[in-house]
């Protein structure tokens, strides 16, 4: 009896779970929205560098840094939360809930009204997929590379320039086939929910593969500065 009792309770609280945030989200649309861009990405951002090997670097950096007998330079706040993850976390509350929010009442409103025909389920994946998502992307990029620590405004626009395409290719892949199932499959209800599980995804391999390919151009930019050193 209890084996079945639990799995039950755990349905409950899900569905529980799910009504509630669907309330906040009809009632509340921006702050349910902004908090929940805050919460993935703050959890998009730990992943990241915890499987990147980045979070690994840094305490190495640290340890080595104690046995020389240097400060940390850490603030109060970094020994409770890491500095970039509360930063995205931030720049989710602030900058891509509330700009995700609006880009798609603007779609919603110029489509308010329209028949549900093929032609305009076409026109706004297009809208979608061409505009809005390529607009979300390069915000995220750019607010990536600032997070990590790039000042310069020309690199801070390569590195979206180079990144974007590739980013871009596999949203336009996965993304029509999501939203098409979405729109067949699922309630509209459900449709925030199911988009963010699917975002925050590839957000997280995104940005994890982005700190990979940093940590590897690290690595063999120190490589290069040792055997400089050796030569010399």
């Amino acid at each position: 009896m209890d084996a079945v009792s639990k799995p039950v309770r755990r349905q409950s609280v899900a569905v529980a779970l799910l009504t509630a945030y669907l309330t906040a989200l009809a009632q509340q649309p921006l702050a349910t929205k902004a908090c929940t861009a805050a919460t993935l990405n703050f959890l998009q951002e730990e992943i990241a560098q915890r499987y990147s090997g980045v979070r690994a670097d840094e305490r190495a950096q640290e340890r080595r840094a104690a046995s020389e007998g240097q400060a940390s330079g850490k603030s109060l706040v970094e020994y409770v939360v890491n500095k970039r993850v509360l930063q995205f976390s931030l720049y989710g509350l602030l900058i891509s809930g509330p700009l995700n929010h609006f880009l798609y009442e603007a779609l919603n409103r110029v489509f308010a009204g329209r028949a549900k025909t093929k032609t305009n389920t076409v026109l706004a994946l297009l809208a979608q997929n061409l505009l809005i998502s390529p607009i979300l992307n390069s915000i995220f990029l750019a607010a990536n590379a600032i997070i990590a620590g790039e000042r310069d405004l020309r690199s801070v626009v390569h590195i979206v320039r180079t990144r974007l395409l590739g980013m871009m290719k596999v949203s336009w892949v996965v993304f029509p086939i999501v939203q098409l199932f979405a729109a067949k499959a699922l309630p509209p209800l459900v449709w925030v929910p199911f988009f963010n599980a699917i975002a925050f995804t590839f957000g997280t391999y995104f940005n994890t593969q982005g700190k990979i390919r940093a940590l590897k151009a690290k690595k063999r930019a120190c490589e290069r500065d040792e055997d400089n050193d050796k030569r010399e």
